[in-house]
């Protein structure tokens, strides 16, 4: 993981400042490639990724400052590193953490995206 540290978290800051707002095809790189390099690691290590994607996502949802239409976007492609996360649930304690995961979304997006037409 350590080579791609720098360009992951490069664009990570990118799409977290909503420096790319009029430029979709950035967050769906992002994801694209958090997906692939995905494959070539350990489980652990692609849960770690996929909860970091998901961490970047909600932050970047929950930011007042960023465009609304790219906090949207984010929204709307959450989806994506959560499903990869539900792949990992074997356990009790597994499911527990994914549910948590799943309650912290609709609470904030609906707390920090309800003002939207405000």
């Amino acid at each position: 993981m350590t080579s791609h540290i720098v360009p992951f978290s490069v664009i990570e800051q990118t799409i977290k400042r909503g420096m790319a707002a009029d430029s979709p095809k950035v967050l769906f790189q992002y994801l694209d490639t958090s997906e692939a390099y995905a494959e070539q690691i350990g489980i652990s290590d692609a849960y770690d990724l996929f909860k970091r994607v998901y961490q970047v996502l909600l932050e970047t949802v929950c930011d007042a400052s960023v465009p609304m239409h790219w906090r949207e976007l984010c929204l709307d492609t959450i989806h994506r590193p959560l499903m990869q996360l539900k792949r990992f649930v074997i356990t009790e304690q597994d499911a527990l953490e994914y549910f948590r995961l799943e309650h912290e979304l609709r609470a904030l997006s609906h707390y920090f995206m309800s003002s939207k037409h405000s």
